[in-house]
């Protein structure tokens, strides 16, 4: 009920704004945007008597939602097939990823990436962050008048998910924006529940003169699994017939299992401009609060041995860490030269120091960091340039990370971007010190190496040829968790190169769209396992009813995958170990859907996974090992946007 609670709350709040009238103090009757805050629009009239206000509609591109990065995007309300893809409850094409059963539950990935963005080294369970956000994923909003988003998708069996903006401009200088996304979804297994919770809230100033601007935001995220341990048997999923096709009653391995995440981040950034605004004085301020817990009522063997208990145990570990950025940015037209020192403190730590088989364990971690951080920024009339470049010249964290990305736009529409990045960073905190009530899972590695990644990747993009992506990935020291659930280093090295094409192409009311992915691990693929190809086709007609009132797209869209040995779902880390015993894939998923829009409203219907139905008796499909993939079932979903 408390997800529902708060979008109501923004709902009330926008309905109660949209009756008013924003007024500049020496324009009457005008609206603020983002490049004249005054004197911009002329957004509104009174007719002769001046007893009535007409309020003029302003267009959606005046919304603009830009990230710390300044990446900015104006509000979309479209309704095109790419705004389908994104339109399921990780809010973002996924493509590349196979779902569990249950929303909220882990993803196995098809296709791999590099999603590092610093040098500092990352925390637990990666598998529980399919909805988190990073920092540089936390929208800001500048809008000329309330703005709300608010989006609904349903959950498996029982349940939903609730996704919510609203944002508004107190005065021209100041912008507040608030957001909360409530997941809670039964799912069709035993013990498979899930649900997460995430919200922020952040504030956008800048003085009348420019000189001084602060953002900050307060994030907030939690997420909580019933863990199974995949199904018993799987001749129950695969040929017991129609007394298994209700999936609750199908044996699974845990009966007792969950494992909780929680994280809290504080960002403070301000600036100050000197000089006529040509050097500017930079600090910026992160605290943050992970923490990670596995409770169960008592061991169980599939998961290991223990010696330490017999009855209820949690296995809890937890992340603080404090960062604080000074420096210095010069800037003139079309350069940015960005440099500074960052002062890093991180305290990883366990709930005890521990003995097992006469090796001590220990409690914690602690590291006192310095790292030089710059970033270059470059535009010409075609060309533009951005770098990023941190480097830790302290023990703890010596390394560093390099992200650069060249686009040009050549000749006849093509674009070329090109994008470079080279990173050495300390393995993730979880495979250097682990603890737990089950034995096999307490190490201490402080010899592993530092992993040294390197990217390159290269995207042709044409409005009507579509879009070509090279990608080329070499690792060394590479970090996993074998079959037996401890980790390691890899030491031979890892070369993984990719091919993706991408396009749409309609003709009157008629469209296909078409994703290929041909990939291939050349060095390394007994521990990268990945399939060599990934293909989705859709085809679909949409059309204008009712005087252009009324949009409708419907159509079909199959997606289909090699077999491959997927990484299996350990729920004590909540992280993904390899194995050779289990394929995943070599079948296909067609969705029929129906979407339409009214003005800024859009419904999504889904018969997801249609071609299940012809393998009721028969089922074979999986995600991981002991995983089934989810059934047929209908998905439903709305997205509603209200300017004001």
């Amino acid at each position: 009920m408390k997800r529902f609670l708060f979008t109501i709350l923004l709902l009330s709040v926008q309905l109660s704004l949209s009756g008013q009238i924003i007024k500049g103090r020496g324009d009457k009757g005008r609206i603020g945007t983002l490049d004249d805050p005054v004197n911009s629009i002329d957004n509104l009239k009174t007719n002769k008597d001046s007893t009535k206000i007409k309020i003029k509609k302003l267009p959606a591109t005046d919304y603009k939602i830009f990230s710390l990065k300044n990446d900015t995007v104006a509000v979309d309300t479209t309704l095109t097939i790419r705004d389908y893809y994104k339109f399921n409850p990780l809010f973002k094409d996924d493509f590349s990823y196979l779902t569990f059963q249950n929303t909220g539950q882990p993803l196995t990935r098809l296709a791999f990436d590099i999603t590092t963005e610093d040098i500092d080294p990352g925390f637990v369970a990666d598998t529980k962050l399919t909805d988190y956000w990073r920092h540089s994923q936390v929208p800001f909003f500048r809008t000329p008048t309330p703005y709300t988003d608010l989006s609904f998708i349903n959950g498996m069996k029982q349940g939903q998910i609730v996704n919510s903006f609203f944002a508004t401009n107190i005065t021209p200088q100041l912008n507040v924006a608030a957001g909360y996304r409530g997941l809670s979804s039964l799912g069709l297994y035993q013990r498979s529940v899930a649900e997460s919770d995430r919200v922020f809230i952040n504030l956008d100033y800048a003085s009348k003169n420019k000189r001084y601007k602060l953002k900050t935001y307060y994030f907030v995220y939690n997420k909580t699994n019933e863990e199974n341990g995949g199904i018993k048997n799987l001749l129950q999923f695969e040929q017991a017939g129609d007394i298994f096709k209700d999936r609750g009653r199908i044996e699974v391995n845990l009966n007792d299992a969950e494992n909780e995440l929680k994280k809290r981040r504080l960002y403070i950034g301000q600036s100050y401009g000197i000089l006529k605004n040509k050097f500017i004085l930079l600090n910026r301020t992160t605290y943050r609060y992970n923490m990670y817990q596995f409770t169960e009522a008592g061991p169980n063997d599939i998961l290991g041995n223990s010696s330490q208990v017999t009855g209820k145990f949690k296995d809890s570990l937890y992340l603080k860490s404090f960062e604080n950025f000074s420096g210095l940015e010069f800037k003139i037209k079309g350069f940015k030269l960005e440099s500074g020192i960052r002062y890093l403190y991180q305290y990883y730590s366990l709930d005890s120091t521990k003995m097992l088989n006469g090796q001590t364990y220990p409690k914690f971690i602690e590291y006192n960091d310095l790292s030089l951080d710059n970033a270059l920024q470059v535009r010409f009339e075609k060309l533009s340039l951005n770098g990023q470049l941190n480097i830790g010249f302290t023990n703890n964290i010596a390394g560093y990370y390099l992200n650069a990305v060249a686009t040009y736009d050549l000749p006849n529409d093509f674009t070329l971007s090109v994008r470079l990045k080279s990173i050495s960073k300390r393995p993730d905190f979880k495979f250097i010190l682990y603890q737990s009530a089950y034995d096999k899972y307490n190490w201490y590695h402080p010899e592993f190496k530092n992993v040294l990644t390197q990217k390159l990747q290269a995207n042709l993009t044409h409005k009507i040829l579509g879009k070509l992506s090279v990608n080329q990935i070499i690792i060394n020291n590479y970090s996993y968790f074998g079959q037996d659930s401890l980790p390691r280093q890899n030491t031979t090295g890892i070369k993984y190169t990719a091919l993706k094409y991408q396009n749409d192409y309609r003709y009157k009311h008629w469209g296909v769209s078409g994703d290929i992915l041909l990939q291939k691990v050349l060095v390394g693929s007994e521990i990268l396992s990945l399939p060599s190809y990934v293909l989705r086709g859709s085809l679909f007609y949409s059309h204008y009813f009712f005087q252009h009132n009324l949009y409708v797209q419907s159509g079909l869209t199959a997606k289909y995958f090699e077999d491959f040995y997927a990484r299996a779902y350990n729920p004590v880390l909540a992280d993904f170990l390899i194995q050779n015993y289990q394929k995943t894939g070599g079948y296909p998923i067609v969705d029929y859907f129906v979407n339409f829009k009214i003005k800024r409203f859009r419904f999504y219907f889904k018969l997801q996974h249609l071609n299940a139905v012809l393998k009721q008796k028969y089922p074979n499909y999986y995600t991981a090992p002991l995983q089934p993939y989810r059934d047929f079932n209908i998905r439903f979903g709305l997205r509603w946007i209200f300017f004001n």
